[in-house]
């Protein structure tokens, strides 16, 4: 089993990645800049940041060497900005972590304390003093205005920064001509307005006098560069994700200084949307809305670098090495990495694997289960790289999930499981949940031989439709149909013992190994919102078809566990609506399946003036809507008939 974290040993050949990175941050002529390290989740970009950060270290170079020199003067903070997430202000908290790193820093720490220290208490008052103006500066300058500045608690002064800002209290001409007037006036001065004008006013002046402090910070403290590697933007949520870049580009980016952020683009484009595209006006035109997404994300990352999908001999080498680390001590490991790193230079196409590791090792070395596993590692890799996209995070639980159905197959001693239809049952179990427990059905009515999934079969050699026997189209998907063209062939070979050692599945949400990932139940979790329902569907129209496939996948699941919440429908209702391919297939799907005496009312005649709205959708949803229609004793039932009756009479 291997733990699910990030690491700086590099088993994928990305120092590749790093070590571009590192050349294009030690360009002082690239200085400020703001680098995007996209990719999908699981992709490996905190792996990368993490290689990184250990390559900027002087520590791990030379003493004496030109790359120690140069990394002596290089200052590098990581922050992980998922954990600001429960702060009153995302832009304060970044601002403040990396102030806070620099003031703890090992090699800079005592050169630059007192001045980190200084911008630390300009950043309360932006915190305190101006962003939470109703809770704390409004009291407080309310005192001041009428004259009763001695009734300020001094710690509450000092909190918030007002102790710099206030003049003594026994200042007869301390008041502001503002304050004065108001006073004269009988009436009380409206201080909201007077604080927000006054904030306006010096917005800009704080931001360019916090910008010069901090460069001066890291030029009085021998910081020569500044690299800040920023984590985790996309499990943020979106207020949060752009008020982190918008404090990266407004207070942070200055001279000599730049940001490696690891995000989903997906779900920075998907942000970036709902606020600037989404509140400004429901009209917007698509064309227009894309240009502004783009611009957007282009004004706050200079250079986008998008980290490629594994391919398969990658996957097999990445496996390979995880199972050497797995079985052998750490210096035949090390050796294992090393050759696997030459022979990367050597040729970048080159698999490391059984053949390469016994050559090393020897015969005596490579035996018994360790053997099994690297010749695992041949025959899965395709399979495997294929069905997860070549993600590294979805390829190391998925190994540790087959290496515990193994271990409940011997067990048990169910000594027919072979490795291959494992494989690509488990492929099909993470990816498509549902065609799965479809599956389960087939080959409990068939005694294990499904013959619905050998018409499948067939009709994917042969190009034609998908079986009659199934409930619905969604075998027909290229995801699918490429899995369905998948060596090992499935329809003669007996699937109760597979479907045994994964019954736990079959019983229970795929909540605790689900591989959804977060850019797509992004998408799901907005369209449940009323407010970010119509940016939900304009990410969805983007996403791929087989990310489409995840997305309904997610739809189906929940529908089936809650047929009795609306929410579900409508976002599909929505989604048609918008036109995203895959929704009324989807919803039509839902209607089918779910308990029909728990699905509200109100589902039925939606769905039945959808059906009269959109000519389109008749094929896909008349047969669920006879099916609802049918069903009298069902409050659903009884709306679908009283909808349909005035059109049929």
């Amino acid at each position: 089993m291997w733990p699910d974290n990030e690491t700086a040993t590099d088993l994928l050949g990305f120092d590749v990645h790093a070590n571009l990175l590192r050349a294009v941050i030690t360009d002082d002529s690239m200085l400020p800049l703001t680098i995007g390290v996209f990719g999908d989740w699981g992709g490996g970009k905190t792996s990368i940041m993490k290689m990184l950060e250990t390559s900027l270290d002087p520590d791990t170079h030379a003493e004496g060497s030109t790359e120690h020199s140069r990394c002596n003067s290089i200052a590098t903070v990581y922050v992980n900005t998922w954990q600001f997430e429960g702060y009153d202000d995302a832009k304060a908290a970044l601002i403040s972590a990396v102030l806070l790193e620099l003031k703890e820093h090992k090699r800079f720490g005592p050169k630059v304390r007192d001045r980190a220290l200084m911008l630390l208490r300009s950043v309360n008052w932006l915190r305190f003093g101006r962003l939470t103006m109703k809770h704390v500066a409004v009291p407080a300058a309310a005192a001041f205005f009428t004259g009763g500045a001695a009734a300020i608690p001094a710690a509450l002064a000092v909190a918030t920064g007002l102790s710099q800002l206030l003049p003594p209290h026994d200042d007869p001409t301390a008041a502001t001509s503002k304050g004065e007037a108001a006073a004269k006036a009988g009436n009380g001065p409206d201080l909201e307005g007077i604080l927000k004008e006054d904030a306006d006013k010096e917005t800009a002046t704080d931001v360019r006098a916090f910008r010069a402090q901090f460069s001066n910070l890291l030029k009085d403290g021998g910081i020569k560069t500044l690299v800040v590697l920023v984590d985790d933007l996309d499990r943020c949520t979106p207020e949060r994700l752009l008020e982190n870049l918008e404090a990266i580009k407004l207070f942070l980016a200055v001279d000599h200084t730049a940001f490696v952020i690891g995000a989903d683009p997906r779900i920075v484009e998907h942000a970036i949307r709902f606020r600037y595209a989404e509140r400004a006006t429901h009209n917007i035109d698509k064309n227009e809305t894309d240009r502004l997404v783009i611009d957007y994300l282009e004004k706050l990352v200079q250079l986008p670098y998008t980290l490629p999908r594994l391919s398969p001999s990658e996957i097999e080498s990445y496996m390979a090495l995880l199972f050497c680390e797995k079985h052998l001590g750490s210096d035949q490991f090390k050796t294992c990495l090393a050759k696997c790193d030459a022979n990367r230079l050597a040729n970048r196409y080159q698999t490391f694997g059984f053949g390469e590791v016994q050559s090393l090792l020897g015969n005596d070395v490579v035996q018994g289960d360790f053997a099994g596993a690297l010749r695992f590692c041949a025959t899965a890799a395709p399979a495997i790289a294929e069905g997860l996209k070549g993600n590294p995070r979805q390829v190391k639980r998925f190994l540790n999930a087959f290496l515990l159905r193994k271990q409940l197959a011997q067990v048990a001693r169910l000594d027919d499981i072979r490795g291959d239809v494992l494989i690509k049952l488990m492929i099909l179990e993470y990816a498509h949940l549902d065609r799965f427990r479809e599956l389960f059905d087939w080959q409990s009515a068939d005694n294990g031989f499904p013959k619905s999934l050998g018409e499948l079969e067939a009709g994917v050699e042969s190009e034609s439709t998908p079986s009659p026997r199934s409930t619905d189209q969604g075998w027909s998907t290229p995801a699918l149909r490429k899995w369905l063209a998948m060596e090992p062939r499935l329809a003669s070979v007996d699937l109760r013992n597979y479907f045994w050692v994964a019954r736990d599945r079959l019983a229970s949400t795929f909540s605790g190994v689900s591989l959804v990932p977060p850019a797509i139940r992004r998408v799901f979790e907005d369209a449940m919102s009323d407010v970010k329902r119509r940016t939900a569907a304009q990410t969805a129209t983007r996403l791929g078809a087989e990310e489409r496939a995840t997305l309904f996948s997610l739809f189906e699941q929940h529908v089936l566990r809650e047929p009795d919440n609306a929410a579900y429908y409508e976002a599909l209702r929505f989604f048609i609506e918008s036109d995203v391919v895959g929704a009324v297939e989807t919803y039509a799907n839902c209607l089918m399946k779910a308990t029909a005496d728990r699905i509200p009312a109100g589902v039925g005649t939606s769905a039945v003036t959808l059906l009269q709205n959109r000519p389109a959708a008749k094929a896909a949803l008349e047969p669920a809507i006879e099916r609802l229609r049918g069903l009298t004793s069902t409050r659903v039932g009884v709306a679908v008939g009283k909808a349909l009756a005035p059109r049929r009479a």
